[in-house]
């Protein structure tokens, strides 16, 4: 009988315990908010949201060196006024890749950045300190061969980058452009 109460008692403190864990590493990534100077879209000075560390990794490797292939690339920070847009046009739409001697693997978070116009900086100061759910979706085909991968996680915005997160983002960005070389 003690046994019993005993083993009640810890199947639900593991329970509880688990719940709790899951709560706390809901979100798969932390975004950063920064004024970027370079142009993007034919817009010059633009608050720029980018992801700086992922909570729960989240890696696609891809292979190019099988067959040329198509890709696309489409993302959607589902806030209230949906102010906030995707950055990454060069995805957009698709394109062909012919084959190439290289694997690669790939976190989504890499090429997820977002942008608010400048006009709206006090729009994206009121999203510090928040949870957003990101929906992303990334498509390919190759050859007769088609392929969708859709995420719909929780990020979060911590606030104004600081100089270690621009530096960790600056990283991102050089092994995004190492990718895209391949594209």
């Amino acid at each position: 009988m003690c046994v019993q109460v005993i083993s009640k008692v810890f199947v639900f403190l593991l329970f509880f315990v688990g719940i709790s864990f899951a709560q706390r590493d809901s979100i798969m990534a932390e975004y950063c908010v920064y004024l970027d100077t370079s142009k993007v879209k034919n817009m010059k000075n633009i608050i720029k949201f980018s992801a700086y560390e992922d909570r729960i990794s989240l890696n696609i490797t891809l292979d190019f060196r099988s067959h040329d292939f198509s890709k696309s690339l489409s993302a959607d920070f589902q806030e209230p006024e949906k102010k906030v847009k995707f950055v990454f046009p060069i995805f957009g739409g698709g394109g062909s890749s012919r084959p190439s001697p290289k694997k690669e693997s790939i976190s989504p978070y890499d090429f997820l950045d977002f942008y608010v116009p400048r006009d709206d900086s006090l729009y994206a100061i009121s999203m510090f300190g928040k949870t957003y759910t990101l929906h992303w979706e990334f498509s390919f085909e190759i050859g007769l061969q088609k392929q969708k991968l859709v995420g719909d996680n929780m990020v979060y915005v911590s606030g104004f980058c600081t100089d270690v997160q621009l530096q960790v983002i600056r990283e991102r960005k050089k092994n995004r452009e190492e990718v895209l070389t391949l594209w």
